[in-house]
């Protein structure tokens, strides 16, 4: 083994600091490495539209329907139906945030749990007097709405209105009926259109 080092020929404390300061200095004057290409190339994270870009869609949708001229009785009866809901008051609407679920008729229960799906809530009169709170908010509903339902969703829809009646809303005593026989026409009349448009898309295209 080599002979060990006299004093003088160790170095001091004080030159293996300058040496170990030299080092770091140098490390930090190294540029960063790149980021890989895989990095760089990674998409975005796909931005959720909020509630409110969702509901402006819908309505948008429903705007443009009601404007094109359709072929189909579907089509019509939804634009008269869309046209006289989006007409009701924010009063009436608001009555639905007061009314007792006890004191409903059947139908209008099944109605307003309807109403929640199209706003992508769970099912519950509870929820959609939660809704109505904001009576402009509760009108934007459209035939993306329907779009947007799970096939369960929109055959729970459709299975849960089919046997309700109207006039079972009308002559209800309820303050909430005003909406409600409004409500439930503009399901009838989505639920057709919405099933016209999907027997349309699944048939063979004409030569």
């Amino acid at each position: 083994p080599p002979p060990p080092r006299s004093a003088e020929e160790q170095p001091s404390g004080r030159a293996v600091a300058g040496s170990r300061r030299r080092r770091t200095m140098a490390s930090a004057s190294e540029p960063e490495a790149a980021p890989s290409a895989s990095v760089l190339e990674a998409p975005p994270p796909e931005k959720r539209q909020t509630k409110a870009e969702q509901n402006e869609a819908a309505d948008a949708f429903s705007d443009r329907l009601n404007s094109t001229p359709a072929a189909c009785s579907e089509a019509e009866a939804f634009r008269t139906a869309d046209d006289t809901f989006k007409g009701v008051s924010d009063a009436a609407i608001s009555a639905l945030c007061s009314v007792s679920a006890e004191a409903l008729p059947a139908g209008a229960l099944v109605v307003m749990e309807c109403w929640c799906l199209l706003h992508g809530e769970p099912p519950s009169v509870s929820k959609c007097q939660e809704l109505a709170k904001d009576p402009g908010d509760f009108r934007l509903v459209g035939m993306s709405s329907m779009q947007c339902l799970s096939a369960e969703e929109f055959a729970t829809i459709v299975e849960r209105t089919s046997g309700l009646d109207v006039k079972e809303l009308e002559a209800s005593q309820t303050p909430a009926k005003e909406a409600l026989v409004l409500m439930l026409p503009w399901l009838f009349a989505a639920s057709k259109l919405h099933q016209w448009a999907q027997e349309a898309r699944a048939k063979p295209e004409e030569d």
